[in-house]
């Protein structure tokens, strides 16, 4: 009885410990326009309390991490963040509650034929893709309703509770556990349509109610209920077809390549970007002063000269780290770092900075043991396994990349990890493929596989991967064609807020873009930095793969510091690239 007593001491002990390290409180301004707004009403998920931005725009609340904390303002969009390990300042940014039309959508109501609307797929939300072709609800005979992905919502448990939810016309028995039936209910009420439902899910047809699809990897849903629609299912399709695409089953994504979005009309770059010579004058004055150096002593005079005024600055040392690795001074670096860690150690996002510094300039044994330090503080992110197993990739540890990127899949398939088959999940899946292409004979010891770039390799040509330290960043990214046709990919929390809280959910930071050769020439990347919550700079990591899936595979690593807000600016170019393609 007494050990059992002291057993639960020592838990009560522990969870008390962990409920006040993860109990903070969280404060910020509310912006619209540059203007602050009062009386905004700001919830905490974990308390019924609703607190009121003050005059100035400030607020201050208490939070447990994993809170979602939701900004709310008549006419102005809904706002929701959530709580990581790092968060104390919040500064929100609202935005009117409006539609605001894609850059490419006007084009898209005066094509017709199948190649238009392959074309138009990713853009026009009232496209869907069928086993027999595409349809334009707004053109097809009868009426399509059509589900987007952020009318899908994750409350439902399965494919069979979505569509008895949101389609009223649809009926059925069963549940997600054990499978189910279901119908339409047609004219007559009648309830027991013999006829089901069949499924048409990225143009394959099944019978059978899904439930194994996941939710989040479905991009539209789509129910064809008229003859006119149906018609080319044959009598199989008599009793209605749910039309499923999914994010990873767009058109087109077939072996890793897809349509060129940038070959779009209205969309011509003119040089609107500004060059890396302009950015630089807005950077802070000691990183002025260090290139500006005529020696490493004299850098290092800078250095000594600026400690006292900022000491408290964790990215005044995140930059003179840079800057002397960058010089090839990694000793002095190093030792900035150490003398100086506390400004930075337990804070995961200023570590990953200085990881992305280290692996670009080939400091591979201390990208590892920041990235370690990183997963030791999130080991609940899904980020952590993927940059701690590339980080092994890099010092040749293949079996120890292999492993953690089987322990990643490990604890997907137990449910400790959200399942994440689209975002990162689908970037780990590629690098696990690539490593098995690569170095297979050094992952399985003894065992000789054959054909393996044949197997595991389902795309060759250049890769981008694109990763960011602080996952409250906003920026959009600017892919310009050697034909000067533009592409913009925004993460943005007025464009893209859905994906920014799925990663926040489940814990990634990072975007891949695959690029074929079949439009050869010079590729220009720009990027406009929106800022982030904490009004600090951003440091983006562009990890370059040049003949992905070959045996003469090779990458290039780069980082960028992002601070200039509200400019779009030149990041780098690419020579002989092709399509693009975001995961």
């Amino acid at each position: 009885m007494k050990n059992i007593f002291l057993r639960f001491l020592v838990l009560f002990f522990c969870l008390s410990t962990y409920a006040q390290e993860n109990y903070k409180t969280i404060k910020g301004k509310v912006m619209y326009l540059d203007a602050a707004v009062s009386s905004v009403d700001v919830k905490v998920s974990s308390s019924d309390v609703i607190l009121k931005s003050k005059v100035d725009g400030s607020y201050e609340v208490q939070a447990y991490q994993g809170d979602i904390i939701t900004f709310s303002y008549p006419s102005l969009r809904d706002m929701e963040v959530v709580v990581e390990d790092v968060t104390r300042i919040l500064n929100i940014k609202m935005s009117a509650d409006i539609n605001e039309l894609d850059e490419v959508v006007v084009q898209a109501s005066k094509r017709r034929s199948q190649r238009e609307m392959e074309e138009d797929f990713g853009f026009n939300k009232k496209i869907i893709r069928t086993a027999y072709g595409y349809l334009n609800a707004d053109r097809a005979s009868g009426q399509i309703r059509i589900l987007e992905r952020e009318d899908i919502r994750m409350v439902n448990t399965c494919i069979l509770d979505l569509l008895k939810n949101r389609f009223a016309s649809i009926g059925g028995r069963g549940d997600c556990s054990q499978g189910g039936f279901l119908f339409l209910k047609r004219a007559t009420g009648s309830l027991s349509n013999s006829r089901g439902l069949i499924y048409d899910i990225d143009g394959q047809i099944h019978e059978d109610t899904p439930i194994w699809l996941d939710l989040s990897a479905m991009e539209r849903v789509a129910l064809l209920s008229n003859i006119a629609t149906t018609t080319p299912y044959g009598s199989l399709g008599a009793g209605g077809v749910v039309v499923i695409n999914t994010i990873g089953g767009n058109a087109g994504a077939k072996f890793g390549k897809v349509l060129d979005r940038a070959r779009l009309r209205n969309n011509i770059y003119n040089d609107q970007a500004l060059t890396a010579n302009q950015v630089d004058r807005n950077e802070p004055t000691y990183l002025l002063a260090y290139k500006a150096s005529a020696s490493i002593d004299a850098a290092k005079s800078v250095f000594d000269n600026n400690i006292k005024k900022y000491y408290s600055s964790a990215h005044f040392f995140i930059d003179s780290y840079a800057y002397f690795m960058e010089q090839g001074e990694e000793k002095f670096a190093i030792d900035i770092l150490n003398k100086n860690l506390p400004l930075v150690d337990k804070n995961a996002v200023y570590m990953k900075a200085l990881a992305y510094y280290a692996q670009a300039n080939d400091a591979i044994e201390k990208s590892r043991d920041l990235y370690e330090q990183v997963f030791i503080l999130r080991p609940n992110y899904a980020q952590s396994y993927r940059d701690l197993g590339e980080s092994y990739r890099d010092i040749k540890n293949y079996r120890k990349a292999a492993a953690m990127y089987a322990r990643y899949n490990y604890l997907v398939d137990e449910g400790f990890l959200q399942s994440d088959s689209l975002g990162l999940g689908a970037i780990i899946a590629r690098d696990s493929e690539n490593l098995l292409a690569l170095e297979g004979d050094k992952v399985i010891s003894g065992k000789k596989t054959f054909n393996r770039l044949a197997k595991y390799s389902d795309f060759k040509g250049t890769r981008l991967l694109f990763e960011w330290n602080d996952s409250e960043a906003e920026f959009e990214l600017q892919f310009v064609n050697p034909e000067k046709h533009y592409h913009t990919w925004k993460h943005t929390s007025v464009a893209n807020a859905s994906r920014i809280m799925d990663e926040k959910l489940k814990g990634y930071s990072s975007e891949e873009f695959l690029i074929d050769g079949s439009l050869a020439g010079k590729w220009q990347v720009n990027v406009n930095y929106q800022g982030n919550k904490k009004l600090e700079p951003t440091y983006l990591k562009v990890t370059t793969y040049f003949n992905y899936g070959l045996s003469s595979q090779r990458k290039a690593v780069n980082v960028y510091r992002l601070s200039l807000k509200e400019k779009n600016y030149k990041l780098f170019d690419l020579v002989n690239a092709g399509n693009i393609n975001t995961n």
